[in-house]
């Protein structure tokens, strides 16, 4: 037998054993720019369809209400309250994304998992600041390198990785919090691959069970690490050997990038950096900075025609379909070229708002997403080689009114980098933007989260900030 330990034991090892001391100052920073993001989300996001129903179905459990659920004014288990949280966060397609990988950056969609993994048990355990930045931050770095290992999202394999991978970073969160050792972590990994699921086409149907993966990584790693410290036994090697989760769930023999499950492990700790500063999805960017353009330029009633013109090769998939109201118009608005275009054309710069019901469902956006034609053109400057999102690409949008008069607004994914991490200013921006969308917290409380995670690693209890969620 060889002495040499496995990538699982290694990984487990670290996981439990990694200090506050051990992270670097960006990792902190990070850390807590981004649990304000996601407290702004959980405010914008908390009323969204679909929330409220799965609640509804909990409460009816009458389970035993340790855990809020934050602005909904429910109690349920840690891993159910928890669920709801993560779900409410990924409501408006807001959270970061993307993975950075050593300046490289690859879609990942794993923050509102973490973070509301570890936020949700911070109510119910009372941990230090400290120690919510620590669980949080070892359970992203362990996530990004899982998924880092198996290489890009698979489309073709169907599998939606952001409801596959962010579970075994929530196993080491829990697993940390609950005192498992190297072995039962490695237990509860185990049991979790036999629980995930989650297809790519939720978001193809635009159905709202495309954020049920954020939460039920959570719901499914909490019942894992219970077990598991049970003495539970469960694979307890699934990133090596011929039944590998890579093979399971990404169409490859072994991991293709394997050096990431074991590179700096314990030096250096990965994050998901991309904090978004628009509520849609990425290659709909820069169609909705078209719309903000030209929004005002005439009175949108007098609007008889509008082209949104592309170049070949642009991203299509879920986003090119006319948008229509459907079972959850919601889902199908923040996927949907049309509506990221007319949204801000009629009501400016996209606003959390203009998700709200009465948005999604007002009878004059209906009639200009009717009346907008995709096409694509062969002239518009295109580099096909790194996709939508990182090569340059240009989009045209015209828009025709009643007396033949023609408006058009030119945009290339040169104008906007996603990746461009937010200055202070944009970060409270779009925090106050979602705090102001429904009200669900008051100003003065909002000031008083700001106040606590500008001083996280200081808070002894952060029962002190998640009692201003609730």
């Amino acid at each position: 037998m060889s002495d040499q330990k496995t990538k699982a034991e290694l990984l487990s090892e670290n996981a439990l054993n990694t200090r506050f001391e051990d992270l670097s100052e960006n990792n902190i920073r990070i850390c807590k720019d981004k649990l304000l993001d996601n407290i702004g989300n959980l405010a914008g996001g908390a009323l969204a369809f679909g929330n409220r129903e799965v609640l509804e179905i909990i409460d009816s459990y009458q389970e035993a209400g340790e855990a809020p659920v934050f602005f909904l004014k429910g109690r349920a288990s840690l891993g159910d309250a928890a669920m709801i949280n993560a779900m409410s966060s990924r409501s408006n397609d807001y959270e970061p994304m993307f993975m950075n990988l050593d300046g490289v950056r690859l879609p990942s969609k794993e923050s509102a998992t973490l973070i509301n993994s570890v936020l949700t048990a911070g109510a119910v355990y009372g941990f230090s600041g400290k120690d919510y930045i620590t669980h949080e931050v070892v359970g992203e770095d362990l996530s990004v390198r899982i998924m880092a290992a198996g290489g890009r999202w698979n489309f073709d394999v169907g599998w939606d990785s952001s409801f596959t991978m962010p579970i075994y970073g929530v196993c080491a969160q829990f697993g940390r919090m609950r005192g498992l050792s190297p072995l039962q972590l490695r237990d509860a990994w185990g049991i979790a691959m036999g629980m995930v699921g989650g297809t790519m086409s939720h978001i193809f149907d635009y159905a709202t069970s495309a954020k049920l993966g954020a939460g039920y990584n959570i719901r499914n790693a909490d019942f894992a690490t219970r077990l598991a410290k049970k003495g539970f036994p469960s694979l307890i090697n699934i990133f090596e050997g011929p039944r590998n989760l890579y093979h399971q769930y990404r169409g490859m023999d072994e991991a293709c990038q394997p050096e990431f499950l074991s590179k700096d492990l314990g030096k250096k700790y990965y994050m998901e950096e991309s904090i978004k500063l628009f509520p849609v999805g990425s290659p709909a960017t820069i169609v909705a900075f078209a719309g903000s353009e030209l929004y005002g330029v005439c009175d949108p009633a007098d609007i008889t025609d509008i082209e949104l013109a592309v170049p070949d090769g642009y991203i299509e998939m879920y986003y090119w379909p006319p948008y229509e109201l459907g079972r959850d118009p919601l889902t199908h608005a923040q996927f949907s070229y049309q509506y990221a275009l007319c949204a801000p054309l009629l009501w400016g710069a996209f606003k959390t708002s203009h998700y709200s019901e009465e948005h999604l469902r007002d009878p004059e956006l209906l009639r200009l997403c009717s009346i907008t034609r995709m096409i694509h053109d062969d002239t518009l400057p295109t580099d096909k080689s790194g996709g939508a999102t990182t090569a340059f690409n240009m989009i045209r949008v015209t828009i025709t009114t009643k007396d033949g008069k023609q408006y058009t607004a030119n945009k290339s994914s040169s104008d906007f980098n996603m990746h461009t991490y937010p200055t202070r200013e944009q970060l409270l921006n779009k925090y106050w933007d979602q705090i102001d969308a429904y009200g669900l917290l008051s100003h003065a409380a909002g000031e008083k989260c700001i106040e606590l995670i500008d001083h996280l690693e200081d808070l002894s209890d952060i029962r002190e900030l998640t009692d201003l969620l609730v």
